[in-house]
């Protein structure tokens, strides 16, 4: 259901590679790197208030988008069946799902990348149809833990026999928090994710495994104090996606603007400073 958190949680933690500024001497780092230390918190884009996600009937499929506006235009679809099969994600052919009912009002979702499982959540839906709670845990690290997503019913059709068809807007008061905490370490950086996972990053101007999204690969630069350039490659060499990470002159806020490998618009998320 959250398809904008899987972007966010496994792919754009690279912000943590800005220790390319490292190269020429060591004060070139410490200036830009202090910016990013620290916890962020998630606030809802610019975009919330006129996007929600999608659940339809599509023949005998079914059909989840996310990031739709009122002209019915979303970012991302993903159409398959409840049979437990992999099916793949419109803006990443590296990206996919599967989906089984475990119950009347109950779903299970399994996300991957690169036919790696990244996290398995739980969809349960409130017993007037109108809530619907998507609790997330990565499968990277034993020491993950769950995170609830709530949606409120906004309209769409309406189904009987699948109680889970119609659209869906995040309701930010209920949904825990989402919190990036960043942490120094010799040699790089230590971004820990709202599910307590903890990404390992070394940025040095060179192609490197990512320790958790492997066989994806990244590299990383600054294009000003504020600004890192982050992109994202498969185990071929061919580009996968970018992610432009902005702090605000203030230091107060942070933007991610992620972008496909046709340069197509996947998510924006907005952040602020918490310590």
């Amino acid at each position: 259901m959250n398809r904008a958190l899987f972007v966010s949680c496994w792919l754009c933690l690279s912000l943590s590679g800005v220790l390319a500024v490292a190269q020429n001497s060591p004060n070139a780092a410490v200036e830009p790197l202090t910016k990013f230390l620290g916890s962020w918190k998630q606030l809802p884009g610019p975009e919330e208030p006129t996007t929600f996600s999608k659940t339809e009937l599509e023949g005998s499929d079914i059909k989840l988008s996310f990031g739709c506006k009122q002209d019915s235009s979303c970012r991302s679809t993903i159409t398959g069946n409840y049979d437990g099969k992999l099916y793949t994600y419109s803006d990443n052919a590296n990206a996919q799902a599967s989906f089984r009912k475990t119950g009347d009002r109950i779903l299970q979702e399994n996300m991957y990348f690169n036919g790696k499982q990244t996290s398995t959540e739980e969809l349960r839906l409130s017993l007037d149809g109108n809530t619907l709670t998507d609790t997330s845990q990565a499968v990277a690290s034993t020491k993950s833990k769950k995170v609830n997503y709530v949606y409120s019913r906004s309209g769409g059709p309406v189904s009987k026999d699948n109680p889970f068809i119609g659209f869906w807007k995040r309701d930010w008061n209920k949904s825990d928090a989402i919190v990036l905490t960043y942490a120094h370490q010799a040699g790089g950086y230590v971004v820990t994710d709202q599910n307590g996972v903890a990404h390992v990053r070394n940025c040095d101007g060179n192609d490197h495994t990512d320790s958790v999204m492997a066989p994806l690969r990244y590299s990383c630069h600054f294009t000003d104090e504020n600004t890192v350039e982050t992109l994202f490659k498969d185990e071929n060499g061919k580009a996968d996606s970018s992610l432009t990470t902005k702090v605000s002159e203030d230091g107060k806020k942070m933007t991610r603007l992620r972008k496909n490998a046709e340069g197509k618009t996947t998510s924006e998320l907005i952040f602020e400073k918490t310590n």
